[in-house]
């Protein structure tokens, strides 16, 4: 994984479902799940998969909710299903041990994202070594990045140099940060550091994917996202949304976004608790300047053409956005029609 991140110059959009989505469902993602999860989304062209138990190895018990299956399980279970992928999981000091670390790596552990409050990072600093020396690849992820400022932020990334990890992770815990701060966090971290940067956003204030783009703009190598926007209190940035943006700002013309809404309606939703995120349809209306008006005239043409719905808005889009008349709307329909019949 390592060698791949190297070369990989490009930014990558990490899926985080099957661990901070988990905790919307109460951490009851199953094996089947996990395979149906972790198979489709390394089709979608999504490098990197994080699984678990949403408060990491070693944390599932009666105090912090029990997990569906075991660690080991998870991790084992998305290795089987994933030809491209690489598959991490979360740790939290103080919750997991060194032997969880070691289980996980047995099982087929890729990378390890090492999480603490950014004013207490130096208890990560024995758990960075033993995981580089089981072969991991290392992120320290600076939880409730939000509670210093720049100059005390940037302090503490010198500090933080030469510790032996491989990438330094912003993290909106309280999803309370603005664009313009992420952007100036994530800069901080490059210019305090050789180290790539990434970022975890939480949606409360409805900034998550705007958030995930401003450091992309920032400099980022990483975001993360999980289908449906699901996860801890008001979810995180949405995957199959931010596909669509990622390839909007040519970061990464590999996603399938199209999957990704398929696996969002089909395997998602069905098992939510509570709705959070967009739907599919709010999605592919934003990214196609469409306007919902126009809408009845498009699902009528469906009664003559079996087409995907949003391919057709996407389509008609593309030529005429503010008032596409009937005989686009058609042809349009037959040509998605044709594609399908020969596909």
């Amino acid at each position: 994984m390592k060698e791949f991140l190297k070369t990989h110059q490009s930014p990558i959009l990490l899926d985080c479902t099957i661990r901070d989505g988990g905790y919307a469902i109460n951490f009851q993602f199953s094996a089947r799940d996990t395979r149906n999860i972790c198979s489709n989304l390394d089709k979608a062209g999504i490098r990197l998969i994080e699984v678990g138990h949403g408060l990491g190895l070693g944390a599932s018990n009666p105090s912090n909710g029990i997990a569906f299956e075991a660690d080991e399980d998870y991790i084992s279970t998305a290795k089987s299903v994933t030809k491209n992928s690489f598959v991490g999981a979360f740790f939290i000091p103080g919750i997991g041990k060194k032997e969880d670390i070691k289980r996980a790596k047995e099982a087929g552990l890729d990378f390890i994202r090492i999480g603490k409050d950014v004013t207490d990072l130096e208890a990560t600093r024995s758990f960075i070594d033993y995981a580089q020396e089981l072969g991991l690849h290392v992120s320290i992820n600076m939880m409730k990045s939000y509670a210093v400022n720049s100059l005390e932020l940037g302090n503490i990334i010198k500090n933080m140099n030469g510790w032996g990890a491989d990438l330094i992770c912003l993290v909106d815990s309280a999803g309370c940060m603005m664009p313009e701060q992420i952007r100036e966090y994530v800069s901080v971290i490059k210019d305090n550091s050789d180290l790539p940067a990434g970022f975890h956003g939480h949606n409360n204030l409805g900034m998550a994917n705007a958030n995930s783009l401003a450091a992309l703009k920032g400099g980022a190598q990483f975001v993360d996202a999980t289908l449906r926007g699901m996860g801890r209190s008001a979810g995180n940035a949405q995957t199959e949304a931010m596909a669509f943006i990622f390839q909007e700002y040519g970061y990464d013309s590999n996603l399938d976004p199209f999957l990704l809404l398929e696996m969002s309606e089909n395997i998602i939703e069905p098992l939510m608790l509570f709705p959070q995120g967009l739907s599919s349809m709010d999605i592919v209306i934003g990214i196609s300047k469409f306007h919902s008006g126009h809408l009845p005239r498009f699902k009528r043409i469906l009664k003559k053409y079996d087409i995907d719905l949003r391919k057709l808005i996407i389509g008609v889009s593309k030529v005429n956005c503010i008032n596409p008349s009937d005989e686009l709307i058609e042809s349009v329909a037959k040509d998605l029609a044709r594609i399908d019949e020969f596909s």
